[in-house]
């Protein structure tokens, strides 16, 4: 056994591997994958080297074990949010927008700024990577596009289209935001998190009511 696991801080096999990723996720989102090492997350898990190659086969595996991790508790988050609506309310589809942008905006809201996980472009031949934040893409859409082109104009392809824009959009805005509150763009007056919400809903809400039926009647 090695000098830095201990018998009084070895621990079973599950565990050890949620630790892991703790501290890797603090190590990525601090310095970015090309940055890391796997000998700097071992040195800060407390762990030999050996330790953590039993868990991840490389720096790879690790990291995308993260991006997985982090794509799941942002699907979390906003799904969470827009169940929280009671869907025979009048204002559902709008209360519902807000809150998938609410529920975005709470995951890049963090303190540990986990989000730079998922904006990370330091990986040379990212392709894998670009396929997972994709599938997260399209999986957003589903969720949004009913509250948000309903009774569109357009035909589905279209309206999807349309809809990914937007959903891109509100993502760049919410991390946006969380780099001028706290991170290596940080302003002296940051926008508080309910306005910065707001002021995202309304850029979503209003970007999609120029496709609405209701809206162009003669359309």
């Amino acid at each position: 056994m090695s000098k830095l696991e201990t018998s009084s801080t070895r621990l079973p096999r599950e565990q050890r591997r949620a630790q892991l990723i703790d501290v890797a996720k603090d190590v990525f989102a601090a310095h970015g994958f090309a940055q890391t090492t796997m000998d700097e997350i071992a040195r800060q898990a407390f762990v030999s080297k050996p330790v953590l190659y039993q868990h991840f086969e490389n720096k790879r595996d690790l990291y995308f074990t993260l991006i997985d991790d982090q794509l799941n508790t942002l699907r979390d988050r906003i799904s969470t949010r827009m169940a929280s609506v009671d869907p025979q309310s009048d204002t559902a589809d709008e209360e519902t927008a807000y809150q998938a942008v609410y529920g975005l905006f709470e995951f890049t809201s963090e303190p540990r700024g986990l989000y730079r996980l998922i904006l990370d472009s330091s990986m040379e031949n990212p392709a894998e990577l670009e396929v997972r934040k994709e599938r997260f893409l399209n999986e957003l859409v589903d969720f949004i596009s009913p509250y948000l082109l309903d009774h569109s104009i357009l035909d589905p392809a279209s309206a999807r289209f349309i809809t990914s824009g937007i959903a891109f959009a509100a993502i760049q805005l919410a991390c946006r935001w969380a780099e001028q509150h706290a991170g290596t763009h940080a302003t002296d007056q940051p926008i508080p998190l309910d306005t910065a919400v707001a002021h995202t809903h309304r850029f979503v809400a209003h970007g999609a009511i120029g496709f609405d039926l209701s809206n162009n009647p003669t359309a």
